[in-house]
């Protein structure tokens, strides 16, 4: 698998992996010579810049008589995170937040995706699956209160045929009416001298800590600057004040989905 900057899945079965090379008391070398594979590709592991297979993780636990802690790891960090390496980082902490912030410019948020949506908008069935596996997030005994501001142009953009988008629109408003569900529309005139150009992910958690997601052309990045965080967190509020409010919103979603 090639190198990737390390993600808090990638990194926490690497500290399982050297938990038990350390317990075996076996060089990184020493473990390499076991497969064979070269000891830079068993330090990235441990380092968390390689996503190990699910046959390395196989040999590392039989090797290091791990008893299938090593493959539990990888079902839990490697292979129970099937985001986009971008995502994943946000998505640990999307997991335990009080809180979620989005703006989308571009589509319906992730979390509000129904499932046909979500099958014409990814290219494979792993990434659709796991795209339905984050909404569960929205469900859980104590759900965060997501407050999302769509940009009106996602209501309308033709990502799929007239059907599902009307599908999607309905799944919109079903959605809206929950009580952990704030969802705005924000109209082109909304933004005057906001420079809204990308998507952003706002997580805030009980201790009120922010992570931040900021799309990008290929890919995105996690924020955790406090400067970074805070400018985004002052571009939702004035864009949150600005666009129409909850009821106004709905309506707005019907008569879209009327034209469709």
């Amino acid at each position: 698998m090639g190198k990737v900057q390390p993600t808090s899945g990638t990194l926490r079965f690497g500290a399982i992996v050297n938990e038990h090379r350390e317990a075996a008391k076996l060089t990184r070398a020493q473990l390499a010579g076991k497969f064979p594979v070269s000891p830079t590709y068993i330090g990235r592991i441990i380092k968390g810049t390689s996503r190990c297979t699910r046959e390395t993780a196989q040999k590392l636990d039989d090797f290091l008589n791990a008893g299938g802690e090593i493959i539990k790891a990888w079902k839990n960090y490697i292979e129970g995170t099937d985001y986009p390496f971008a995502l994943e980082d946000y998505a640990e902490a999307e997991k335990t937040a009080v809180m979620l912030r989005s703006i989308q410019v571009m589509y319906i948020d992730g979390l509000l995706q129904a499932e046909p949506y979500v099958r014409a908008l990814l290219p494979n069935e792993k990434a659709a699956r796991s795209r339905l596996m984050r909404q569960s997030v929205l469900s859980r005994p104590t759900p965060p209160t997501l407050c999302a501001i769509l940009d009106e142009s996602t209501l309308r953009r033709q990502v799929a045929p007239s059907d599902v988008m009307r599908e999607q629109l309905h799944h919109l408003l079903e959605l809206s009416t929950r009580r952990n569900v704030v969802l705005q529309i924000a109209r082109y005139s909304d933004y005057q001298d906001l420079n809204v150009n990308a998507s952003f992910l706002l997580a805030t958690q009980e201790d009120m800590r922010v992570t931040g997601f900021l799309e990008t052309a290929v890919g995105g990045d996690t924020i955790r600057s406090h400067k970074l965080v805070s400018q985004l967190a002052n571009t939702f509020a004035i864009l949150q004040g600005r666009a129409l409010n909850a009821e106004d919103s709905r309506s707005f979603i019907r008569r879209v989905a009327e034209e469709q």
